[in-house]
Parts: structure tokens; sequence; C-alpha cells
């Protein structure tokens, strides 16, 4: 697997389902997206060049999406046991 096709294809999928599945144990929604930009930011450092930063933010604004979008699913669902 070479570099580019783990930040464009593993690294954004990766984030989105462990923000999903993260977000539904701690149930914070700004947990794993702050986690999710320190690891890219250490991967920005060793793995990658600074020219990644841009899609640092991108992929963790999708963490935030997902995060919310578990969040939200988990007080539907309790609302609906209520």
């Amino acid at each position: 697997m070479t570099h580019l096709e783990f930040a464009f294809g593993l690294l954004p999928v990766s984030m989105i389902i462990a923000s999903f599945i993260v977000t539904l144990i701690v149930q914070k929604v700004y947990f794993m997206p702050v986690v999710s930009f320190i690891i890219l930011l250490i991967l920005i450092f060793t793995l990658f060049n600074i020219s990644f930063l841009g899609w640092s933010v991108v992929y963790t604004l999708g963490s935030f999406i997902a995060s919310y979008i578990a969040l939200f699913i988990m007080k539907t669902l309790n609302k609906k046991r209520s």
C-alpha cells in the first residue's frame, strides 16, 4: 500500500468508522474529532508533509460529522425506548 492509497483510501474510512464507534461508547461529540486531529498531526510530521494539513482538517470535519450522527442516532433510539 502506498502513501497515497493510505492517505486517501484507508485513512478517511477508518477515521469515520472509528469516530462512529468511539462516540457510541464515550457519548461525547468532540472527543473523537480531537483525538483524530491529534493522530493526523502526528502523521503529518512522521509520514506525510505539511501539505497534508488541509486534508487533516477535512478528515477532522468528517470525524465530527460521523460523531454527531452517532450521537443523534443514540438519542433517537433512547427516545423510542422511553
